[in-house]
Order: C-alpha cells, then sequence, then structure tokens
C-alpha cells in the first residue's frame, strides 16, 4: 500500500498517514526509520510550498517531476558544496497518473525571503519546498517509489510567510483532494 506523509499533521488533515518532521535533515532520518519500520508498495509526500518565479500560481496543486537540494551560501557564491547531491525523480509510473502540472521541486534549509538569493536558487526550478528531498532521499536508498503533491501558498520572497499564513489553508486542502484522486487510481493507502 502507498503511505502518505508530510512535515506535520496539519498538512495530513484527516487523510491517514505519518509526519517526518520540518527540514530536510529531519525529513530524512524520519523517512528512513518510518521505512525500516514498515514496507509501503510507494510514498506520497503532501504539503504546502513556494513557487519561484513562473512557477504555478498560488493555490494550484502540482506535482514533483524530480526534486533537488540547494544550500544558500553556495548559490550566492559566499561558500560550496564538494560533492552536491544529485537531483531525484519523482516515480514515473505514479507521475503519469496524477493529471497535475508536472515541476522541479528545489528543497532548501529555510524559506528563502531575499529576492536576490530567490532569483539565484529558481534557476531551473519552479518551486521551493523545505522536506521533499530528505522524504525522496530515504525513499531511493530503500528502494522505494516515491511521489510529492504540493499545494501552492506563496510567492518565494520577501511576504512569503504573510502570503503562506493567507493561503495555507486551501494549498494543504488543493495538496489533499490531488493525493486522494492519485489514492483512488493506485489501490489506496497505508499508515503502516
Amino acid at each position: 500500500m502507498m503511505l502518505v506523509v508530510a512535515a506535520v499533521a496539519e498538512e495530513l488533515g484527516d487523510l491517514p498517514g505519518k509526519t517526518v518532521g520540518i527540514g530536510p535533515v529531519v525529513a530524512a532520518a524520519s523517512m528512513a526509520r518510518i521505512l525500516a519500520l514498515s514496507s509501503p508498495s510507494a510514498v506520497l509526500m503532501i504539503g504546502t510550498a513556494g513557487r519561484y518565479e513562473g512557477g504555478p500560481p498560488v493555490g494550484q496543486a502540482c506535482v514533483a517531476r524530480r526534486v533537488g537540494l540547494a544550500d544558500g551560501a553556495a548559490s550566492m557564491g559566499l561558500g560550496y558544496v564538494p560533492r552536491p547531491p544529485a537531483p531525484l525523480p519523482g516515480d514515473p509510473r505514479l507521475l503519469g497518473r496524477c493529471g497535475l502540472p508536472q515541476v522541479d521541486v528545489l528543497n532548501t534549509g529555510a524559506v528563502s525571503t531575499d529576492p536576490l538569493l530567490s532569483q539565484r536558487l529558481a534557476d531551473g526550478w519552479q518551486v521551493e519546498h523545505l522536506e521533499v528531498y530528505g522524504v525522496a532521499w530515504a525513499c531511493a536508498a530503500a528502494s522505494v517509489p516515491f511521489l510529492a503533491i504540493l499545494g501552492i501558498a506563496n510567492d518565494v520572497g520577501p511576504h512569503a510567510h504573510a502570503q503562506w499564513l493567507t493561503n495555507r489553508v486551501a494549498a494543504q486542502d488543493a495538496a489533499r483532494m490531488a493525493a486522494q484522486v492519485l489514492l483512488g487510481t493506485s489501490g489506496g493507502l497505508s499508515e503502516d
């Protein structure tokens, strides 16, 4: 059965699933622990996210075609990552069942509020999220198919938090509704 995960319980709403916590490291460790204790056929992450310029509109649910990990200091030329991890793809079989806009999602360590940083991070990416790469990495390490459906709650930049507070419920609902459609076509879900 497919296991649904989210950073926090509010994102799961009434969908049975597990929470992985906030941030890429916490999410990776939590997901690895969850996978060690269960045997899902696939993992579906849901949640809210921010959009870079040109990304899907606020309120839209979208599906992650690929996920990457970025370091803000490296993006600004203030440091470097010797061996940055490669982007990870969403599971192509699940991706094809969604009927949602497909986007490239960048996992950052913090919500990006600086306009210059946001512009540099956006190169090749449409959406920003804080946990998706950690969950995808743990699933890849365990050879478990992974997909993420995210509801867009805000523009990435100086007003991100205020927009997120205003739009998070609608974004969470959009992601859950899209997840329910996918779960209906893929044979159900599991809390295990």
